[in-house]
């Protein structure tokens, strides 16, 4: 027990360091560079530097609002909101977000089939589901991932699928844990929050969520989440 416990310290610990050090380096470096030499940089240097700036600071503002969710989440606090919602309106939102690693990416495919483009649910916390799997499946696979989602009898499928890194059979039962990462993609950036959150949203959702994985193949997660209206 002392060992797991100082194995998820370590862990909190690492993705604390990276997850807020990166970003406040760009930004102090960036913020400096303005300082020094606002008006003698060129008009799309300043641009460029404030945007990096900017992109920094939502990176730390992201982080720290996943820890809240969570916090929300662990003290059973976190509420479901629902209402109408065109799903339709919510993918385009999701694949349009200039925030997002994928965003405006050839490698997301997508194949919706909808009997009805309007569901009953909490469109805030599927999108947050929706959007830390794609940004997985995006950050772990060099290929094409697909965004599979079908709404048929007041019942929301969607299957995201990478050909990426996989995850290794002997960490499935670990990878829903805040901060864990696996050993196989820890050079890669990432906070290790996605799963966990994903999970407490899908759970308060009251849906279902799966995940199929093979080594160095790629990794497919289905949820299924069904209207309110039921």
């Amino acid at each position: 027990m002392e060992q797991s416990d100082s194995y998820n310290v370590k862990q909190i610990i690492s993705s604390l360091s990276h997850e807020l050090r990166t970003p406040l380096t760009i930004l102090s470096s960036n913020l400096q560079l303005l300082k020094d030499h606002q008006f003698k940089l060129e008009d799309e240097l300043r641009k460029e530097t404030f945007q990096l700036c900017e992109e920094a600071l939502h990176s730390v503002t992201q982080f720290l609002d996943d820890i809240h969710f969570l916090n929300i989440a662990n003290k059973g606090e976190l509420r479901k909101k629902s209402k109408k919602f065109s799903i339709d309106h919510m993918i385009n939102h999701i694949l349009n977000d200039h925030h997002t690693k994928f965003y405006h990416s050839p490698r997301i495919k997508t194949e919706i089939h909808l009997e009805d483009d309007s569901f009953l649910s909490d469109e805030l916390l599927l999108s947050k589901a929706i959007t830390n799997l794609l940004d997985n499946a995006y950050k772990f696979s060099g290929k094409e991932v697909w965004l599979k989602l079908t709404n048929a009898n007041k019942c929301l499928t969607i299957e995201i699928e990478d050909q990426g890194a996989g995850i290794p059979a002997r960490e499935m039962d670990l990878i829903f844990m805040p901060f864990y990462r696996c050993d196989n993609v820890k050079m890669l950036s990432g906070s290790g929050l996605g799963l966990s959150i994903t999970q407490q949203a899908i759970n308060c959702l009251n849906g279902e969520i799966k995940i199929e994985s093979t080594l160095t193949k790629g990794t497919k997660v289905k949820l299924k989440i069904l209207s309110d209206e039921f």
